[in-house]
């Protein structure tokens, strides 16, 4: 029995119980893959070392997306590929060592390598900062935003856009504050909740809203909160992060569905979440609406060095 065929407006207790009931059952397949990726590293650095041009060309890129796919274990090509897919559960991977040379030009080509590889369909968006990502020194401790001090609560990237953003991939170039990326599963975020909460949320609609990281306008979209794909399967639209600005980047449709809400954000505080490395060739490609990612407070003091202080690099978009 699958929820698609579940789905309907009846909100009967037994109903909801037994939606929540399967969507747990699918969330708790849901797992990431880390490993240490030293023995391919070693190979892009002399790969780097030999390049005679070393710039950002579409040339440079294809050129080590093929020898990365050639050089790869086998098995750890299929996992990249399936990364999101309803038939695999893995919902992200995260690698380590994939470089070690704090160069931009080099963190740029692994970065888009691995993007393709990964079959994540970059979308650039005009109103916003897009693929290189740093703290701005002006702008203090801001909460909720990549370019920001301040801590980011748990999220998936642009709910409030028109389309599914269904794959993201982030790039360590630098770090000299070793502030790593953290990321939840949405299996431990409802762990809290009763089957018939949990149907309740699945069943229920959120207005997404954009923040402080879209320029000078506000994009809202009203969507299920229950994500259901043919590939990838099911998850949750979820989105913690309260804007200095607009406020709350999710806001429920009816009081049940804010007060369950409210519980999975009081639950939060007792969830350990997954830590990325936060090192120079870390490389972590997520399915965006199947693990939530965020961060804590960078420290400004061991920011010194402004911009080029914590280099990462982003790609976001559908798979």
């Amino acid at each position: 029995m699958y929820i698609q065929e579940l789905w309907s407006e009846n909100r009967d207790v037994s109903h909801l119980e037994i939606i929540g009931s399967l969507l747990r059952k699918e969330l708790q397949k849901h797992r990431v893959v880390r490993k240490d990726m030293s023995y391919l590293g070693l190979m892009i650095e002399d790969w780097w070392a030999q390049l005679s041009n070393k710039d950002c060309s579409n040339r440079n890129i294809n050129q080590l997306r093929q020898f990365i796919e050639k050089n790869l274990l086998p098995q750890e090509l299929v996992v990249i590929r399936s990364i999101g897919l309803e038939t695999s559960g893995v919902v992200g991977v995260l690698y380590e060592n994939l470089f070690n040379t704090e160069d931009r030009n080099l963190a740029f080509l692994v970065h888009e390598a691995m993007t393709h590889i990964a079959g994540v369909l970059d979308i650039q968006y005009p109103y916003e900062d897009h693929k290189e990502i740093f703290p701005k020194q002006d702008q203090g401790i801001v909460t909720d935003w990549d370019k920001g001090y301040g801590i980011i609560r748990p999220h998936s990237d642009g709910i409030y856009e028109g389309r599914d953003i269904s794959g993201i991939c982030l790039t360590v170039c630098k770090d000299i504050s070793a502030t790593p990326t953290w990321f939840w599963f949405q299996k431990d975020i409802v762990k809290e909740l009763t089957d018939d909460d949990l149907g309740y949320l699945a069943m229920s609609r959120a207005t997404y809203i954009s923040g402080t990281n879209v320029e000078d306008k506000v994009i809202k979209s009203t969507k299920p909160i229950l994500r259901i794909d043919e590939r990838e399967g099911i998850s949750l639209r979820l989105d913690f992060r309260i804007d200095d600005a607009v406020g709350p980047r999710m806001q429920l449709q009816d009081e049940r569905a804010q007060r369950i809400f409210d519980k999975m954000r009081a639950s939060l505080k007792t969830i350990k979440p997954t830590a990325s490395k936060p090192s120079t060739g870390s490389v972590g490609i997520l399915a965006n609406l199947k693990i939530l990612h965020g961060r804590g407070p960078l420290d400004f003091n061991l920011l010194s060095e402004g911009e080029n202080s914590r280099i990462l690099f982003r790609s976001k978009g559908i798979r």
